[in-house]
């Protein structure tokens, strides 16, 4: 099964305003969704941060640009820190939100599990309702395999996003660390691609839809432009994936 994860979109009520790098996220979002839509995915998992100023406004362009693209595609949608969740739910289409499917039932025996970890700061956290039942389903559901979603970083990045971290990662990772059947993790937040295999478990990190951060000790962005991830779910529990950056 093939999904495209697309995160961290930033989007302002105001469709002219550009951010860092001189991008304006709006246009950066529809060119990228035009080439993911060449991918033909069966599924887009959206890792938080739609909107970069909370605005009821800004939600609906990301709707408007879903629209345009005629993606033939099932849509799953998770917050991220600036996300605001009234907005978002009152904006987009519940079928796509975490609110109404946390568990995602595909085929060839996965799983996705969409996970909120907003806070009311930027740092994040699970939730130990949350922890709990990932860790109960997945105990029932052991003999299948399992992609975890979330916006925060569950593992060091090692650059000043560290700042902005998951605070209850530790105990989130020792759910992972103790269940085989969890195959993969991917997340937002640090406008980074990152891969890193962690014994049984990929973590995948994304890039943003617009500006890209530098990894380093203190803010700074970095000039590769935005992109998104493809992620093939294979019927014997393995994970393949790539990154695609848009064109000038």
């Amino acid at each position: 099964m093939k999904i495209i994860q697309i995160s961290d979109c930033h989007l302002f009520a105001d469709m002219t305003k550009v951010g860092y790098n001189n991008i304006n996220p709006f246009q950066s979002l529809k060119k990228l969704l035009a080439d993911v839509r060449i991918h033909h995915p069966e599924m887009i998992l959206v890792t938080g941060d739609i909107s970069g100023d909370g605005t009821a406004q800004s939600y609906q362009h990301f709707s408007s640009l879903l629209r345009e693209a005629k993606l033939n595609s099932q849509i799953a949608v998770i917050p991220g820190n600036h996300d605001n969740q009234q907005q978002l739910s009152a904006n987009i289409n519940p079928e796509y939100l975490w609110l109404q499917h946390s568990q995602l039932v595909l085929a060839n025996q996965w799983y996705i599990h969409l996970l909120d970890t907003q806070t009311s700061q930027s740092v994040g956290k699970l939730s130990i309702s949350q922890l709990n039942g990932l860790s109960e389903f997945i105990n029932r559901h052991s003999n299948d395999f399992h992609l975890l979603a979330a916006h925060h970083h569950p593992i060091p990045c090692g650059g000043w996003m560290d700042k902005h971290e998951w605070t209850n990662r530790q105990q989130f990772n020792a759910v992972v660390a103790n269940n085989p059947s969890i195959k993969g993790v991917i997340y937002g937040h640090i406008h980074t691609a990152v891969e890193e295999q962690v014994e049984h478990c990929l973590y995948m990190a994304c890039p943003s839809t617009c500006w890209q951060f530098a990894n380093q000790k203190s803010f700074a962005t970095s000039h590769l432009k935005p992109g998104f991830r493809v992620i093939n779910l294979l019927e014997n529990g393995q994970i393949t994936t790539s990154i695609h950056r848009i064109e000038e």
